[in-house]
């Protein structure tokens, strides 16, 4: 689809792209093939103001990971006398006139346009999240050709992607341009199959196509492990003489042969990845801190290679300098980037207001000494190079972050705060000079000299700097956000909005008439709208349109296509209607599994009445999770019958500013809990408690609240239970409904800090502590003193019991009226202990079942273990030495243990049914019935307390965790997030990112949500994200049945030195 301004735009286009041009292009992403951001003209000595023009603000698919952003700004592209920019939001390309500013046409795609473009003899090229790679004419706008990034034999699916509607092989891999070749990247999730694609410029002719890539074998991770993985291209490619480099994300870039498409490098890396890259002869710059030798592949601060045999295999913290990707700093000189210019063997760069230039051809290596954890010497590698001149050009400000560099001619042109500087180079004996300088409202984002004239985008704006001093003209961005009318469209939208009983969510309108009804839904409700039409010039138009009103990408989004063929992702929608009717039965029939579970709504007139068809309650078969161990029974398992192998992404990312994130925990804060369609989860860093909708990603609501909150979520509202109150919550706004305030025995002195909740029918129960510097921060211990039981319905404290020890939360559950704990000495009594002799033999636990309305001890066991076992060395390992227990309600048996014993009880007397010793599998326990799973992947019967299944399940292999259940899987971490078929046994890995450091995997409403747990890890993995998956057959055999295994770089390859 393309915009024409009329018969004079495609002449005057013509003549001024047939015209002798006054200076150089601008063809690519900083400037040329290789990204080095620098160029042979020279600009006018004085540059003044030519224009100015409003733009609307990126949106990032990753707005909250930095490393992920290569679509956080307007990167123009200048062919001749056209300035290109995409934009991710509005789902276009546009040219101006590089004179003037003035708009020349519009390309409206099927997707975001999320990388810039690549011009070449008067041709432009460009990936969209569409799944294709788009040739344009430069005159004209005109499509030439496209192809698409996935072979033809997958078929066309869009699913949600950063809250966009998406291709399943989104072409983020931005498109690079070499020797009449031009090469992209296609798909995020190796699951779904991933692309990297060479074709002939001038007719789109398949060249190659990378399908391999996906399933890569033994790549060094994280920990210095090796595991299976696959890319995520992610970024602008670029070219290297006969290499290929692939940007991966949040991780380190691939190396591959881009003569045959062959993978020739790839480690993972372990905190240094992103997906800026920038070839710097025989080197590669990544991001602000990471720098890959393009011989081996390896960082630049490698040690690996020099213990040769004797090189760490794995994790061994005796190495940590010797790790294959090294974890320690190793590129310490400021001004050396992903941002820099490079330009004949010299590294042009700013950072905190002072320039550099370094000698690329001379590098340095040496050693420097610091401590790991500030316990373990180390001696890692430092990677230096011959400083050439430095030049202050400004006051340093904010944080120490690399500055925006571009050399054109003999000058660098540069970002310092939120000026523009030009500075001459200087002579062999001269030194820099700051010879220009323009103040802008707002840092520069990306620069570009072509045309004699310097461009500058910030994030509303694009700057255009010429030799020629006039008035400068001003393009403003002008938006006008539709407004309700008065009219039969009116009318319907309301009809339609009340048979919802929603105005919000997405709504799907099927056939246009003439987009009346699209404006209504946005001016009358919240709603998301997607509209859908087999007719491309209503489609185009009203695209503009929306455009025009500043919506677009926001919350309207317009596709061509069948609305009975197109394909939608499943329970999708909160509401479908038509402008004109355009469904028969068997499409309407089609459409209900788009329909979103609890209430989504589809409407159709029938005999000039007003038909509907809703999808009201949860999905048959499908199941919640209401509490942080999946239950009051504490049973880490989901009955949902829904969540099975294979599963297929059914949305990630979700596309805004309050999307949900919280770091890597390692137990500390509270896991995610889903029930009615909705997720929540709580943000320890950010204080906040956030829902989302599990079948879309959208933000619902978030809530501030005290860092020490647990909460559960019922049918009836969330229980959020914070100092001294318990607050419910409603599901769907997160407004309070009832607030209940406990009388905990604590005094006025003694401030009560949560440890966590159990709701059960009719009773709460909150778990308290008194502490000022509670143990849940000091170990990772959610530790209390005081339960206090409520009346769930009055907020009356029906009683408090006080421990002897205290309370552990792995020993909470509970079942059949009564309340079961385990009271017994902390795991950080063990640092009190100065001399073994010190320590006493043994520390009792004792089991209490109290009556949950009384609090009365129904029955009570006193267990002697040896002290040793609390002698903890981490948080990580608390869980696998302290106590625990479940209630197995099925067979009305009471689970407990320590490491190395496990003991039945039934649950109504207390009497002994087993004790089982050598029992090392650690909890949480799976309890499933009959069955129970322990953490090292064993089956156990639980009536006999035998081993069920010789044979394990799951060893762990990796990666901070522990596994939980459902009908069909399990879902635990090893090194990806990862699930394994209790039927086949076989393991499924996401390979492109992690769950939490504790539990994020929850198997709930029919889907495997996964809420992001894992910011401020240093394990590099592609992706970071939220997302939920969904059973999909089809995608079986799309991640690869048999990975690549790279050839490790021969003895005789040298490193970059």
């Amino acid at each position: 689809m393309n915009t024409r301004l009329g018969r004079w735009a495609c002449a005057w286009g013509v003549l001024w792209l047939a015209a002798t041009a006054s200076g150089a292009d601008w063809p690519a992403w900083r400037g040329d093939a290789a990204r080095s951001g620098a160029c042979a003209e020279r600009l006018p000595a004085e540059l003044h103001l030519r224009w100015v023009r409003g733009l609307a603000s990126p949106r990032p698919a990753w707005p909250n990971e930095s490393r992920l952003h290569f679509d956080a700004a307007h990167e123009p592209v200048i062919l001749g006398k056209t300035l290109l920019l995409a934009s991710a939001k509005d789902s276009t390309l546009t040219a101006f006139r590089t004179d003037t500013g003035e708009r020349v046409w519009t390309f409206c795609a099927d997707g975001p346009v999320r990388v810039a473009p690549v011009a070449w003899d008067g041709r432009v090229c460009f990936g969209c999240d569409d799944g294709y790679l788009y040739c344009v004419s430069a005159a004209e706008g005109k499509l030439l050709w496209k192809v698409r990034g996935a072979p033809e034999s997958r078929p066309h699916r869009r699913h949600l992607g950063n809250g966009r509607l998406v291709s399943y092989w989104p072409v983020r891999g931005g498109p690079v341009l070499a020797d009449g070749t031009i090469y992209f990247g296609a798909g995020v999730w190796p699951t779904l199959g991933v692309y990297v694609v060479a074709v002939e410029a001038q007719t789109g002719k398949l060249l190659w196509r990378n399908s391999e890539a996906q399933f890569i074998e033994k790549v060094r991770v994280d920990h210095n492990e090796l595991f299976d993985t696959g890319l995520s291209p992610q970024g602008h490619l670029a070219v290297a003489g006969n290499l290929l480099i692939v940007p991966n994300g949040r991780s380190m870039p691939a190396v591959m042969d881009r003569r045959t498409g062959k993978v020739l490098r790839y480690l993972q890396g372990y905190r240094h990845g992103h997906c800026r890259v920038v070839a710097a002869d025989k080197v590669a710059f990544v991001g602000p801190d990471g720098a890959i030798d393009l011989a081996t592949g390896r960082e630049l601060g490698s040690r690996w290679a020099e213990l040769g045999k004797e090189a760490p295999a794995r994790l061994d913290i005796k190495k940590f300098s010797f790790f294959e990707s090294p974890i320690f700093p190793y590129k310490k000189q400021p001004g050396i980037s992903a941002w820099s210019a490079v330009d004949k063997g010299v590294v042009y760069g700013s950072q905190r207001g002072t320039l550099y230039a370094y000698d690329l051809e001379r590098p340095k290596v040496g050693e420097y000494e610091t401590k790991l954890y500030g316990q373990i010497n180390a001696r890692p590698q430092q990677w230096d190079l011959p400083e050439l001149w430095t030049l202050s050009a400004g006051q340093a400000k904010g944080r120490s972050i690399p500055e925006l560099v571009i050399k054109a001619g003999d000058r660098l042109y540069g970002q310092v705060g939120s000026s523009l500087v030009g500075v001459d180079l200087p002579a062999k004996d001269d030194k820099p000079r700051v010879v220009w300088q323009h103040d802008l409202k707002a840092p520069s984002l990306s620069l570009a000299a072509a045309d004699g004239k310097l461009f500058a985008t910030t994030a509303d704006a694009i700057y255009c700097f010429a030799g020629e001093k006039a008035p400068p003209r001003t393009w403003e961005l002008k938006t006008a956000p539709p407004a309700g009318r008065d009219d039969d469209w009116s009318r319907r939208c309301g009809e339609y909005l009340r048979a919802a009983k929603t105005n919000e969510g997405y709504a799907l309108v099927l056939g246009l008439e003439n987009g009346r009804l699209v404006e209504e839904l946005l001016a009358r409700s919240d709603m998301r709208v997607i509209a859908l039409d087999a007719d491309a010039a209503k489609v185009r138009a009203l695209h503009e349109r929306m455009v025009a009103t500043g919506l677009y990408g926001n919350r309207v989004e317009v596709f061509a296509g069948e609305p009975g063929t197109f394909h939608l992702p499943a329970y999708l929608a909160s509401l479908i209607v038509c402008e004109k009717e355009v469904l028969d039965e068997p499409a309407r029939k089609k459409l209900h599994n788009v329909l979103r579970p609890y209430g989504g709504t589809l409407c159709w007139s029938q005999g000039g009445k007003l038909t509907t068809v809703r999808r009201d309650g949860p999905l048959e078969g499908s199941a919640v999770w209401t509490h942080e161990c999946a239950s009051p029974d504490r049973t880490f398992y989901s009955s949902d019958k829904l969540v099975r192998s294979p599963l297929g992404i059914l949305w990630y990312g979700q596309g805004g500013e309050n999307e949900f994130f919280s770091n890597n925990d390692y137990g500390i804060g509270v896991k995610p809990q889903v029930i009615g369609g909705r997720v929540f989860a709580f943000s320890l860093p950010m204080k906040t408690l956030f829902a989302y909708d599990a079948f879309t990603g959208r933000h619902l609501w978030k809530l501030k609240v005290d860092p020490f909150t647990r909460f559960a979520s019922m049918e009836d509202g969330v229980y959020v239970a914070s100092a001294d109150t318990v607050t419910v919550l409603d599901h769907a706004t997160g407004q309070p409904l009832r607030t209940l305030r406990h009388e905990a025995a604590g005094g006025a002195e003694r401030k009560p800090v949560v440890s966590d909740i159990r709701v059960g029918d009719d009773t709460i129960v909150v778990a308290i502590d008194f502490r000022k510097k509670p143990r849940m921060i000091e170990k990772g211990l959610w530790d209390s003193t005081v339960l206090v039981a409520m009346d769930r319905k009055s907020g009356r404290t029906l009683w408090t019991k006080t421990a002897k020890h205290r309370f552990n939360n792995n020993a909470l559950a509970l079942g059949r009226g009564m309340v079961f704990a385990i009271d017994s000495p902390s795991p950080t009594l063990s640092e009190t202990i100065k001399t073994p002799k010190d320590a006493p033999k043994t520390a009792e636990s004792t089991i209490l079942a109290m009556d949950l309305r009384t609090g009365s001890v129904n029955w009570s066991a006193a267990v002697e273990n040896p002290f040793r076992v609390y002698d903890v060395g981490g948080w990580t390992a608390i869980r696998g030495h302290d106590d625990w227990l479940a209630y197995d309600r099925p067979l009305d048996l009471l689970l407990t243990g320590k490491q190395g014993k496990a003991r039945a009880y039934q649950a109504a007397d207390g009497q002994p049914v087993w004790e089982r010793k050598g029992f090392y599998g650690g909890q949480p326990l799976i309890l499933r019935q009959a069955t129970f799973i322990d953490q090292a992947g064993v089956t156990w019967n639980a009536r006999t307390g035998e081993v069920a299944d010789e044979k394990r399940l799951f060893a762990r292999n990796g990666g901070c965790n522990y596994a939980v259940g459902g009908e069909h899987l399990v879902f635990l971490r090893e090194r990806s997030a990862c699930t394994v078929d209790l039927q086949t046994r076989e393991k499924h890995y996401l390979r492109n990112v992690r769950s939490g450091c504790s539990n994020s995997l929850v198997a709930a409403d029919g889907l495997l949500n996964v809420p992001l747990y894992a910011v401020g890890c240093v394990c590099n993995y592609p992706v970071q994200c939220s997302l939920a998956l969904v059973h999909q057959p089809e995608v079986a055999d799309w991640a690869g049945a048999e990975p690549v295994r790279l050839a490790a770089p021969g003895p005789d390859t040298q490193p970059a030195r």
